[in-house]
């Protein structure tokens, strides 16, 4: 089953109760591309097996995010709201994974969307509307679909290139610069206008095996990372035209990974093997910055967010878990986490740090206020 649809690309959903469904009848492709949904209902995803999860705080929904178990959960804080994707199973690959729309004050899940197995991305919220990214296995294109911010139906959609048949790709990333949608994947990067759901440009990325797109907030500053068998590049693109600004040669296991783009910086995260490093670029030059380069486990990772660069590497402890200046790497304070060995970061929005902690049956989410020190 391909995720819900809306009746048409302006339909609005009356959302009441948080249980209950809506139906929508298939909506017309946007900008040519195969229409792959279905109509189907909307409800409340079932709780995983097991005792819930204590409350993380007295507000917390019965039956919302905080008092249940999930499988390899993801938070996106995104255009004011939350964004929960995660998995229906630890034992299916590819998996089926689901995205709910949260309220961040009770947990509680407002609306959801079930995609048939494969990979979809973290979501973005842009001109209006949400954007993921669906790489399924039941078919050979990578999805690129618009949806309703509340309902969560998909309003357009776009294939955004190829891959073999049956097979699960890397998925694929998106960005808002210029006025365009960007998103990369399947050798191939492309603007889309968030309009029609049409491509606009298509820039080769030939012979890439993983890439990644990302921009600023205010949507001037384009960077793109690709890379074939780990040697690659990061780029500064135009934000309008997709042409080459300039390029730094990277080498590791994939693409660099974008954490965090500004107007003078961007933050990248590069796994070497069984090592990795951290490291802020100047965006005018893409050329590395003096004294901002952290190493650790190739699990270390750095994101932007909430006003400041969040350091996480389970495999270390303290030392490497803590918020720190956006711009210049500085540490201001270790992470409040519980258990820094097993406990993970997941996103930071509105003063709290929402992360989740491994449970018998998935993972629990839990929040802790954001130390003053990160502020």
């Amino acid at each position: 089953m391909r995720p819900l649809r809306a009746a048409g690309a302006a339909a609005v959903v009356v959302l009441g109760l948080v249980a209950g469904c809506a139906g929508g009848q298939r909506a017309a492709p946007a900008g040519g591309a195969t229409a792959r949904t279905v109509a189907a209902t909307r409800s409340v995803p079932a709780a995983q097996p097991g005792s819930p999860a204590a409350p993380a705080s007295p507000a917390a929904a019965p039956g919302g995010i905080f008092t249940r178990r999930f499988v390899n959960p993801s938070l996106t804080f995104t255009g004011g709201s939350l964004y929960l994707t995660w998995q229906a199973s630890a034992q299916a690959y590819p998996p089926r994974m689901t995205l709910s729309r949260v309220d961040r004050a009770t947990g509680a899940i407002m609306a959801s969307n079930t995609f048939s197995p494969g990979l979809v991305s973290a979501p973005l919220y842009a001109a209006g509307w949400l954007w993921v990214t669906d790489d399924p296995a039941s078919v050979s294109d990578l999805l690129l679909l618009r949806l309703d911010p509340r309902t969560l139906m998909v309003t357009g959609e776009l294939s955004a290139g190829s891959h073999p048949s049956g097979s699960v790709g890397t998925g694929g990333h998106i960005a808002f610069a210029g006025g365009s949608i960007w998103v990369d994947g399947a050798g191939q990067l492309l603007r889309v206008s968030p309009g029609t759901v049409s491509a606009e440009l298509t820039i080769p990325q030939p012979g890439a095996d993983s890439a990644e797109v990302a921009a600023s907030p205010d949507g001037h500053t384009l960077i793109v990372s690709e890379a074939h068998a780990g040697a690659g590049a990061i780029q500064r693109r135009d934000p309008v035209t997709g042409a080459l600004e300039a390029s730094y040669p990277m080498l590791g296991t994939f693409a660099p990974l974008i954490g965090g783009v500004s107007g003078t910086g961007v933050w990248v995260r590069e796994p070497t093997g069984m090592l990795g490093y951290i490291e802020r670029f100047q965006t005018a030059t893409v050329t590395p910055q003096a004294a901002t380069r952290v190493e650790g486990s190739n699990g270390l990772g750095a994101s932007v967010q909430d006003g400041a660069l969040w350091v996480r590497d389970e495999a270390a402890g303290p030392a490497l878990n803590y918020c720190a200046d956006p711009a210049t790497g500085r540490r201001l304070a270790t992470l409040p986490l519980p258990d820094l060995a097993q406990d993970y970061l997941m996103t930071v929005a509105g003063g709290l740090i929402y992360y989740s902690a491994p449970a018998s049956d998935g993972f629990a989410i839990r929040t802790v206020p954001v130390p003053a020190a990160c502020g």
